[in-house]
């Protein structure tokens, strides 16, 4: 890294105006490449392998927008890193891989989440419009709840200690399990 850049890095916000980090964020993301982390730090930061990471990034498009600020490797893996930590986007942008404001994280993440939806949850989560009627009137009926569609919860269910890749089950509550999300309907 070039001694200037790091000096950069290294400052607090005060130190720096505006326009230097921008400048800094720039060269930042210009030599970014979130694909040359090892696999299971890419898996810890992403929640995604990067075989799936690739899928996402083949079947969507990002380039119709106009946030020509970032390279859409780099617009996925921003936007991935917030949802995947659900750390304030500050903390997801400032970082050493993506350099970007929060303002832009928030941006990229809008548009990202928007095109993941538009091109993959059709394909991923089907839905009728007879279940989702359904489902809908169900709820009502039952709750008073308009306009619902179905329920999601996640939890974690614990296993014994794993042989093979026993990191990739440890959980920030100091156990080991399966990180499991339920989607249902009425």
């Amino acid at each position: 890294m070039e001694p200037e850049l790091l000096f950069c890095l290294e400052s607090s916000d005060e130190d720096v105006d505006g326009h230097d980090q921008k400048v800094v964020r720039r060269q930042l993301r210009a030599k970014s490449n979130p694909l040359s982390l090892s696999e299971n730090a890419f898996i810890k930061r992403f929640r995604l392998n990067k075989a799936a990471f690739k899928y996402v990034l083949r079947n969507t498009n990002f380039n119709c927008h106009s946030s020509a600020a970032a390279p859409p490797i780099l617009q996925l893996a921003v936007t991935l890193s917030f949802l995947g930590s659900g750390s304030y986007q500050r903390a997801v942008g400032d970082d050493y891989l993506m350099g970007m404001s929060q303002s832009l994280v928030s941006k990229l993440s809008t548009i990202v989440v928007t095109e993941i939806e538009r091109n993959l949850c059709a394909e991923h989560i089907p839905f009728t419009l007879e279940s989702l009627s359904g489902c809908m009137e169900w709820f009502y009926e039952k709750y008073k709840i308009p306009r619902v569609n179905g329920c999601i919860d996640g939890t974690h269910i614990g296993l014994q200690k794993p042989s093979e890749n026993e990191h990739m089950f440890f959980n920030r509550k100091g156990f080991h399990s399966l990180n499991v999300m339920i989607i249902c309907d009425h």
